[in-house]
């Protein structure tokens, strides 16, 4: 799994990836979805720090309003980049 243990914007723990569910989107403030972050590692994306910047997700972040889960996407990018890095199978 990634080095980060804590959603960068709030301090949550990252949950249980195994039990992870995405929907249309990963991140729904920015309408981030599994494709833009796949696209992120494709063109370099090392860590889940640059699949953020790149992709633009987490910022003006209102995930309790704007999320279907109420909870911040922050553990959800991780299991993407990790399931799309290679660290994890799906």
């Amino acid at each position: 799994m990634s080095e980060e243990k804590h959603c960068s914007c709030c301090r949550q723990e990252i949950i249980d990836t195994k039990k992870t569910v995405i929907g249309e989107y990963v991140c729904y403030c920015n309408h981030v979805t599994e494709q833009d972050i796949i696209d992120a590692i494709e063109n370099g994306a090392s860590n889940v720090k640059d699949v953020i910047e790149v992709t633009g997700a987490m910022k003006n972040s209102n995930c309790e309003v704007n999320n279907p889960k109420g909870v911040c996407c922050y553990s959800d990018i991780v299991y993407v980049f990790d399931k799309h890095a290679g660290n994890i199978k799906p």
